[in-house]
């Protein structure tokens, strides 16, 4: 049977994003090798029956020197000639630059998956241009390349950085609707409202924390809850000094980094994310899969997510007056039309996230590059 690489910038995105498609394709009868630098959950990876973890030194999410960039190409040339799998399946920026690349070099064909910008979203002009410039270079090479939002399929296309024929739209990762699924209901108390990711500036977490102060100078019994971790080495990363002092304001309640954010989410009235830009955002599908109402911007992925006044509000991004007008109307609703909207998250969930929905279509986008191959 076909022997598949998957390559990413961390193990940890492989675990989270990528278990239920790479459990799909070991009982498809694929043999699955998983690459990417170790960082914990490489050891939770090579406890799924049928993969092969292979570690990457060389790659890191961040920096900008070209001679550990060269060095990143090297290693995953070598990794594919020493592997010589029929495909190469690339994740997140660096990977699908020189993933892509290093696939044509060694003569196997290559899928890349686009899920959102990452910091080149924010760059500054110049360094977008030449980003783009690799990518137009990387994907004149790639078999498919996947997007999990028509925005940024519109933006590679106006960049000139892929071909049109070459590209799709597969509308996010896919959920877990089994395992993110409503629990049973808990008494109605204070309305918590939870953030939910990175403490990055462009998660739109300083607006999430203004939007607090606001809210609670009027409802001071209302919750906001920050569930996450800061970013060492990102320049988007608040300081734990910044964080400190949102907790001794009392505005917020910082709950910690957690690898299980299901009982958190439980305990939320809604999810909010009033972030900058995403490709799909995966914390607003976990949420509305265990049938909770979010709040997020009109922004490239999160818009997606939400239909307005239908399973939550869609507020301007950067904009925390905004977000705090967005979570006053959200309380304000009845107990009958907050259980509506609950409802229709979990109906949407299911409907268009679920792994049932979206796994088959990157497993057809999978068995299609094999077939143009031989």
């Amino acid at each position: 049977m076909a022997k598949i690489v998957l390559v990413a910038n961390a193990a940890w995105n492989l675990w989270n994003f990528r278990r239920s498609l790479i459990e799909l394709l070991v009982q498809e009868g694929f043999t699955i090798v998983c690459a990417a630098p170790e960082d914990g959950y490489q050891e939770k990876l090579r406890s799924l029956k049928g993969l092969r973890f292979v570690p990457l030194r060389r790659l890191t999410r961040k920096g900008l020197s070209i001679w550990n960039n060269l060095h990143s190409f090297l290693e995953l040339l070598r990794l594919l000639r020493h592997e010589r799998p029929d495909l190469v399946v690339c994740y997140t920026v660096k990977p699908n630059i020189f993933g892509s690349l290093a696939a044509q070099v060694a003569g196997i064909p290559a899928i890349a998956s686009v899920e959102g910008q990452g910091y080149t979203a924010t760059a500054s002009g110049l360094f977008r241009f030449f980003i783009f410039l690799l990518y137009r270079l990387a994907f004149a090479f790639a078999r498919r390349v996947i997007f999990l939002n028509h925005d940024d399929r519109r933006e590679f296309l106006q960049h000139k950085a892929v071909k049109a024929e070459k590209t799709l739209v597969i509308t996010g990762t896919g959920i877990d609707t089994e395992y993110f699924k409503p629990a049973a209901p808990e008494k109605h108390g204070a309305c918590i409202f939870l953030f939910i990711g990175r403490l990055l500036s462009d998660k739109g977490i300083r607006e999430f924390v203004r939007a607090a102060a606001l809210v609670k100078a009027e409802l001071p019994q209302v919750r906001f809850q920050i569930l996450g971790s800061t970013d060492e080495g990102n320049p988007a990363s608040i300081d734990a000094a910044e964080l400190q002092q949102w907790v001794e304001s009392q505005h917020i309640e910082y709950l910690g980094y957690t690898d299980d954010v299901r009982p958190f989410i439980s305990g939320a009235s809604a999810i909010v994310l009033p972030s900058y830009r995403e490709g799909m955002p995966r914390v607003l599908l976990e949420g509305m899969a265990m049938g909770k109402p979010v709040i997020t911007t009109d922004s490239v992925g999160c818009r997606d997510t939400v239909e307005d006044g239908i399973n939550g509000f869609i507020v301007p991004s950067e904009n925390a007056a905004a977000l705090s007008e967005a979570m006053f109307q959200f309380i304000r609703l009845s107990r009958a039309e907050q259980i509506a909207m609950s409802q229709y998250s979990r109906y949407k969930a299911v409907k268009k996230f679920s792994n049932d929905r979206v796994l088959p279509q990157y497993l057809r986008v999978i068995r299609s590059a094999l077939r143009s191959e031989k």
